[in-house]
């Protein structure tokens, strides 16, 4: 490629080996002949490595489109809205919009702090956790399948599948195709099912009765857009929740500075969003000839936008490897930029913020179990796998 401005560097969101530092490869790329990185894994893509960059192409539609889909390599479906472009991604995003509202999340959030305490009550009394696999994970799923409009006995089900679709797909295909057809077969029973059942006032709901140019979707229809939801109600923002807690337990001084006041919660949690990064990337498709990051463009050319890249970029954000509670980072990438900017960004932020205070309340002595290393997933979104702490054991808030 003679007329391409790139620094060659083979990086892969499904390799388990960068999953555990993605950052400082990209910042080698960045720090390289030109921040535009280009990568021969997953048949070649380009991946930006400055916050401008990956601004840009989160901004520009028209030059990077989401029609050919989001994920690297291809989904077996079309998610949506995310795979779409306005003017349909905006017609979809109406329509899902109410069910997302900041007044909507802050409206749940009795029902959230019920959640928290109940998950927190199941171990509180052992003196040790594991905090992703006993309070994050399950606590993120409680909140938000009634919103979908899941049942909660399916939980485990639904998680199980979902992540290891998440991240095993390039590990065994025949089984994620497997698991992509359970999966279908559920949504679109259950959308079935919902169809002749009384009504209720969720996502699900909202889809069995909405119409598009004058007729109600289809089964397959409401499936593409639910299983989105569930891969965010399963996965993204518990990787926000762990991975604050995981800074929490090793800076007992940020948690006293919380507790007392000094820093405001607001502040931290997007510093936390920015520093954690739940998902690290998205894709997109070149539709026309564009330069980005001092490289050259052709249509069809693939883009890997790497969130984390933007988060981490020295130019926009001072010191960037380190978490900085007070610090301003609410230009941070974690949940996007342009018109697919996160649609559960409102409901991530009030669960993160129940998440941090009920435990800085009730077990605010926890700390990083001895010998505990991190390890993390690989994929679009990376997340501790296991978080083990140790604390004073307390009482318990039910007597069930």
């Amino acid at each position: 490629m003679p007329d391409r401005n790139f620094t060659q560097a083979d990086y892969n969101h499904h390799d388990p080996k960068i999953a555990q530092d993605p950052y400082g490869f990209l910042a080698k790329v960045r720090g390289g002949q030109c921040p535009l990185g280009h990568s021969d894994e997953l048949g070649g893509f380009y991946f930006p490595t400055t916050y401008d960059g990956v601004k840009r192409v989160f901004s520009d539609y028209r030059t990077f489109t989401s029609n050919e889909g989001a994920g690297l390599p291809a989904q077996l479906v079309r998610f949506f809205p995310v795979d779409l472009d306005p003017p349909n991604h905006t017609r979809w995003r109406r329509t899902l919009n109410r069910f997302f509202t900041q007044e909507a999340a802050e409206a749940d959030r009795p029902r959230i702090q019920g959640l928290a305490d109940k998950l927190i009550d199941a171990f509180v009394e052992r003196g040790s956790a594991d905090l992703v696999n006993e309070f994050t994970r399950p606590f993120l799923a409680m909140t938000m399948l009634p919103v979908i409009g899941c049942p909660d006995d399916d939980r485990p089900m639904l998680s199980e599948k979902l992540m290891w679709m998440v991240h095993n797909r390039l590990v065994d295909h025949d089984g994620w195709v497997r698991r992509y057809t359970e999966i279908g077969d559920y949504l679109m029973g259950l959308a079935a099912a919902r169809r002749v059942a009384p009504r209720r006032d969720d996502l699900l709901q909202c889809l069995i009765e909405e119409e598009f140019d004058g007729k109600r979707l289809s089964d397959m229809e409401v499936y593409q857009v639910l299983i989105l939801a569930l891969f965010g109600a399963l996965d993204s923002t518990s990787s926000a929740m762990s991975g604050s807690l995981f800074h929490l337990g090793q800076h007992p001084e940020d948690k006293r500075r919380l507790l007392s006041g000094e820093v405001a919660w607001p502040v931290a949690i997007e510093e936390f969003l920015r520093f954690t990064t739940p998902i690290q990337t998205l894709r997109r498709t070149v539709v026309q000839e564009t330069e980005l990051d001092g490289g050259a463009l052709h249509p069809g050319d693939i883009v890997l936008c790497i969130n984390g890249a933007a988060n981490r970029d020295p130019d926009k954000f001072a010191d960037p490897d380190r978490c900085i509670i007070d610090r301003d980072a609410r230009d941070h990438m974690s949940f996007g930029s342009g018109a697919h900017v996160c649609i559960g960004r409102h409901y991530a932020r009030v669960m993160i913020d129940t998440c941090l205070k009920t435990m800085l309340g009730r077990i605010g002595d926890y700390r990083i179990a001895p010998g505990f290393t991190p390890d993390y997933t690989s994929s679009e979104a990376r997340a501790l796998k296991t978080l083990m702490v140790e604390f004073t054991p307390g009482p318990r808030l039910s007597a069930g």
